[in-house]
């Protein structure tokens, strides 16, 4: 019996691959894979492996496996069914790599937990204070490349539009942060008051961004330090940040994407520090209390990015308000701290959304903008000339031409259609909400595989590893009306090489190609959460919450499909999450 379960766990898998990469049944390279999996599982069900199982790690598994799966059939169902047409063929082919699949995830994670269980990164960590200014300076240097070869930095139409509103030539609108509009205008009119220069302000603007960002690098790998991890992980980190290349060349690009990236790191590796002092619900005793010392290198960092995190990007506000219940809730012993911290927290973002907002008549986000994903659902039924009720079509042409629909219609990508509302339905879809959402749930029940597929289109980035996607090669000041040119310091055609080669090795060389992908990034913060509720270190899980719920806002709301720097905040946080599972409560900081 067991050598027939192992025939059979081996087969699915090989025919679960086979699917997945369209290999064909004659190929002989399936021989040679058939032989791996039937070494793999031999090994894994021997019973010196299933000795060291703990409990709890096949439910663990069993639910990692699922999630898995469930991403990758629904991004590559139609790769996997290839040209059948026949619905029973179709579900038999599904259900067998599904079964595949699962076992591949699950004795993977099962396997990943275990070696998890024997990493120990913790330990005879380098205590120097210094080490959180080399880190500083590491940035600065290498990122410095980035800032000569861009200088004053990478302007794209949203830098602009933000430059435009600095200089009054348009209204303001908090459509890009109007917070983010004010930093950019802050640092540019100082630089222009002390050179008289535009580009020199908006340099200054870059520069400022860089020394952030370089000190929430900092920032983190100090938290490492406290959490006592072993230095080579912090060596590791600290050549992350320096010499991957996006985060040198988002550092020198004006969008509020990367300060929002800073924040949120800023944030939970502040969290982390709350967490390494004892202040969590799983400590015995009472919570220590603040020390004068802390009050600069925790509490204001952590006040300071939890009120940016909430004005730089709506999403952002959205995974602090549902993350804060359960924040207080693991850290309920210190609830006479943390109570008014994030009340603070949540008074100066309300005061500055509310209140500020409505003195300056500042332009909110129409409500189109937040209808991404079911506005694209609407348009591929429309594009694809998919029947509907007579009703349903009525209100489907008071939001938007149906006739234009279907040549401005992009898979991956709402902004046609988004303006193809704003054009002539923006005013009727305000005033009828209600019966949108009600048209768009019938229609949905009628087209359910047209708008799974728009769903699957519009936000597969974000989800699923092995999707094609460019990263980090906007480049210079876009064409504009206000007399703004690129003056690169470091130019010729060796820069330009060199800076060509660095954004297309992760398309060259195995497994540091992952280290660029939204979808791989997502699931190792997904293992590392199961890691943490393994060890039942619940407010270990917790760090992960905020950002796993911003990558969740993706999901449900994201205007495009791929784009690198809606999730860069959880590329740059990720060394905090990564150890996350492997740190302990102590006392003291």
């Amino acid at each position: 019996m067991y050598r027939l379960k192992l025939f059979l766990n081996s087969f699915l898998a090989l025919f679960a691959v086979m699917r997945l990469t369209g290999m064909e049944t004659k190929n002989p390279v399936s021989i040679i894979l058939f032989i791996i999996f039937l070494f793999i599982f031999s090994g894994l069900n021997s019973d010196r492996t299933e000795s060291h199982i703990a409990s709890k790690d096949p439910y663990i598994a069993a639910v990692l496996a699922l999630i898995f799966c469930s991403f990758t059939l629904a991004a590559k169902y139609e790769t996997i069914l290839g040209t059948m047409t026949s619905t029973l063929f179709c579900t038999i082919i599904l259900l067998f790599t599904w079964f595949g699949l699962f076992l591949i995830y699950f004795y993977l994670s099962i396997w990943l937990l275990q070696a998890a269980a024997q990493l120990h990164i913790t330990g005879n960590t380098y205590s120097s204070a210094w080490l959180n200014v080399v880190t500083v300076i590491c940035c600065m240097l290498c990122w410095s490349f980035y800032f000569l070869h861009e200088y004053p930095g990478v302007m794209t139409p949203d830098s602009i539009n933000q430059y435009a509103q600095v200089i009054g030539a348009y209204s303001l609108s908090n459509h890009h942060s109007i917070v983010h509009t004010a930093l950019i205008g802050l640092f540019y009119n100082l630089g222009l008051s002390l050179t008289g220069n535009v580009t020199f302000g908006l340099a200054l603007y870059t520069l400022a961004q860089m020394f952030f960002m370089a000190l929430a690098a900092g920032y983190v790998v100090r938290t490492m330090q406290k959490a006592n991890i072993i230095t080579p992980v912090i060596i590791i980190t600290i050549l992350f940040y320096a010499l991957m290349p996006y985060h040198g060349i988002y550092a020198v690009t004006i969008w509020k994407d990367i300060p929002f990236a800073g924040c949120f790191t800023l944030f939970s590796a502040a969290l982390m520090r709350f967490l390494l002092r004892g202040n969590a619900a799983a400590t015995s005793g009472r919570a220590p209390k603040l020390c004068i010392g802390e009050y600069f290198s925790l509490v204001i960092p952590y006040v300071f990015s939890g009120i940016m995190l909430c004005l730089l990007r709506t999403n952002g506000w959205y995974a602090f308000l549902i993350s804060l219940p359960f924040i207080l809730l693991v850290y309920r012993r210190s609830w006479r701290t943390m109570l008014p911290i994030h009340a603070v927290i949540l008074l100066l973002v309300l005061f500055v959304r509310y209140p500020v907002m409505h003195v300056y008549d500042i332009r909110q986000v129409d409500f189109v903008e937040s209808l991404s994903v079911p506005i694209q659902q609407l348009a591929r039924v429309v594009a694809q000339n998919e029947g509907m009720e007579e009703s349903q079509i009525a209100f489907v042409e008071h939001i938007m031409d149906v006739t234009k629909v279907a040549g401005v219609y992009q898979p991956d990508v709402s902004d046609s259609i988004k303006n193809l509302v704003r054009e002539s339905g923006s005013d009727y879809l305000e005033t009828h909400k209600g019966a949108f959402f009600k048209n768009w749930f019938f229609i949905g029940l009628s087209h359910p595989k047209t708008y799974f597929d728009a769903f699957v289109a519009q936000t597969v980035g974000f989800w699923y590893p092995d999707v094609s996607y460019q990263a980090g090669l906007a480049d210079g000041i876009y064409p504009n009306d206000f007399g703004l040119s690129w003056q690169p310091v470091l130019s010729g055609s060796a820069v330009v090489k060199i800076r060509e080669i660095l954004f297309k090795l992760q398309d060259l060389i195995p497994l540091y190609g992952m280290m660029w992908s939204m979808g791989f990034m997502l699931w190792t913060l997904i293992l590392t959460i199961a890691l943490s509720i393994r060890e039942e270190r619940t407010a270990n899980a917790v760090l992960a919450l905020p950002v796993l719920l911003l990558m969740f806002t993706l999901i449900i709301a994201t205007p495009v499909a791929t784009e690198f720097r809606y999730a860069y905040a959880l590329f740059f946080g990720m060394p905090v999450y990564l150890i996350a599972p492997f740190v302990r409560e102590k006392s003291g900081t």
